[in-house]
């Protein structure tokens, strides 16, 4: 094939491909949406067990609030940062020196599994078990539909 060959290639590709990723633009109405129909999925508080593959197999749980302690009413640790998409999940949690990156799918509201992977190399397992919602807005808990964790 010629470099001109080449380059009527590349063209074509660029043409076909741009309009695509023209169309991969998100509206920021609906994004907001769908993040908040996620966070209300998950609020509330959660037994969270993760078990070290790179650590001796070591096993911690804790009690974790979803998706803040503020959107869920109770006091508890919560991750920086979580991206809904579905039932899939990905969160992150900032500590001093480093930080954790768990993904995760949610199945039936109730459960959460999946990997997590660490700033210092650790990696392993993440199970997540729902202990309670977030009470609806009307009965003096929060609503989980409003806020940023």
């Amino acid at each position: 094939m010629t470099e001109r060959h080449h380059v009527l290639s590349l063209v074509i590709n660029l043409m076909l491909v741009l309009p695509a990723a023209q169309a991969l633009e998100v509206d920021p109405v609906a994004e907001a949406k769908r993040l908040e129909a996620g966070y209300a999925r998950l609020c509330g508080v959660w037994e969270w067990t993760v078990h070290s593959h790179t650590r001796g197999h070591r096993e911690a749980k804790t009690q974790i609030v979803l998706p803040s302690p503020q959107m869920a009413g109770v006091d508890g640790p919560s991750p920086s940062e979580i991206r809904v998409y579905g039932d899939a999940v990905y969160f992150r949690w900032d500590y001093q020196g480093g930080y954790q990156e768990d993904s995760m799918l949610l199945n039936d509201d109730r459960r959460l599994e999946g990997t997590f992977r660490s700033s210092d190399g650790s990696r392993g397992a993440v199970d997540g078990k729902r202990l309670s919602k977030c009470q609806p807005a009307g009965t003096g808990g929060a609503s989980g539909s409003s806020g940023k964790p």
